[in-house]
């Protein structure tokens, strides 16, 4: 056992990942529940690191007290290990569907087995089924303690099943290369397996989770924090290569969300922002791979669409609108989604990006317009009854 290798791996890892919660904190991207996972992870790797280094440090070192931090620390490593795992499952859902409900519903289970799996951690200390430390303080591994490898490996092939999920449901993913994590500490964490003694997998977990926090921070100017759709800025790039393809054509469709502010005003802007997330998952449904979705601004949207056919920019808009329906009749949310959709064809040779984004939301405005008086309607029709 080399202590002093073992300890600039440890000590480099937790230096990388200190330095990143920094930067999260100074840049205030700590926020959002997927933030406040994130930063858990790096605070459960920066520990483990510190406290893996001591455990190697004390361990046959004699003293009762010696004794008693070895047990504790390989306690707190196989608990740090099950907790990155847990939330790493967490992190990859809720970055993905932006939906703290969907965790409530989806991952019961997983909070259960992962608790149950820290009781048997405490009972560990008493009774030594998954590792032991001898009355020479030498810690040994037994068979049982394999269980928490399984469960990160398990933990990082949920997480490809999550994401080829929601490509499934929505198509691609940009910005987002869960491999960057995977690939480090799955193959830190077999050679820790397979070589009993050397210390890898804080090191692989450091680098993984610098190498996203990297790729989503190069990539944070074009992606909207909330509901992970491009942003305002990504839609002026992407209208600025249109122009130079004169040989397509292209359709745009705004939308708007009905009476938003009642449900802001209603259920409080942390459900009012659940509903943006949900309109956004929305409009990737119907989109799919024929077209890319924007937040253009507040409560607006916009999807772009290449396509010669103009009944299928139309059909675009039924798609929607069945999306739409299948959302509000499944009822698992307080409120009711509606919106008003504005189509236009962007003439490429003669219009300007601001001439075509005038076309569409002039057209979403009038849809808005019959949206509200029939609505409005309605209302005064259950009023009087």
């Amino acid at each position: 056992m080399n202590i002093q290798a073992i300890a600039v791996s440890n000590g480099f890892g937790s230096v990388l990942l200190t330095i990143l919660l920094i930067s999260r904190y100074s840049t205030r991207r700590h926020r959002r529940l997927e933030d406040h996972l994130f930063s858990t992870m790096i605070v459960l790797a920066i520990l483990g690191g510190i406290v893996e280094t001591m455990s190697f440090a004390v361990d046959g070192q004699p003293g009762r007290l010696n004794h008693l931090w070895n047990v504790l620390e390989n306690t707190y490593l196989y608990a740090a290990t099950l907790g990155i795992s847990t939330l790493w499952i967490l992190y990859v859902d809720v970055r993905l569907y932006r939906s703290r409900e969907r965790l409530r519903m989806k991952f019961k289970p997983l909070i259960f087995t992962s608790l149950l799996m820290i009781l048997l951690l405490i009972a560990n200390i008493f009774l030594g089924f998954f590792f032991t430390v001898d009355a020479g303080n030498y810690y040994h591994r037994m068979p049982v303690s394999y269980v928490f490898y399984v469960y990160l490996f398990a933990a990082m092939c949920i997480s490809v099943f999550i994401l080829y999920r929601y490509r499934v449901e929505y198509g691609y993913v940009q910005f987002f290369p869960i491999w960057m994590f995977l690939i480090p500490v799955i193959t830190c964490c077999i050679l820790q397996v397979v070589f009993y003694g050397i210390a890898l997998i804080w090191g692989g977990i450091a680098l993984g989770l610098t190498a996203i926090y990297i790729n989503i921070q190069s990539q944070q100017a074009f992606v909207d924090p909330l509901t992970g759709l491009y942003n305002r800025q990504f839609i002026e790039h992407t209208m600025l290569v249109m122009k130079t393809d004169q040989r397509s054509t292209y359709y745009g469709i705004m939308l708007d969300i009905d009476y938003f502010k009642e449900i802001n005003d209603n259920f409080g802007h942390s459900v009012g922002d659940e509903a943006l997330c949900q309109a956004a998952n929305i409009f990737r449904r119907a989109a799919m791979l024929d077209a890319q979705v924007f937040r253009f601004a507040g409560d607006e949207f916009i999807l772009i669409m290449k396509t010669d056919d103009a009944s299928s920019a139309s059909h675009m808009i039924d798609r929607v609108r069945g999306e739409m329906n299948r959302f509000n009749e499944a009822g698992e949310y307080p409120y009711q989604l509606s919106f008003s959709m504005g189509l236009a064809k962007f003439d490429l040779s003669s219009e300007t990006i601001d001439d075509f984004m005038h076309k569409i939301d002039m057209s979403m405005y009038e849809d808005k317009k019959r949206n509200h008086e029939r609505i409005d309607r309605e209302r005064r029709k259950e009023f009087m009854q």
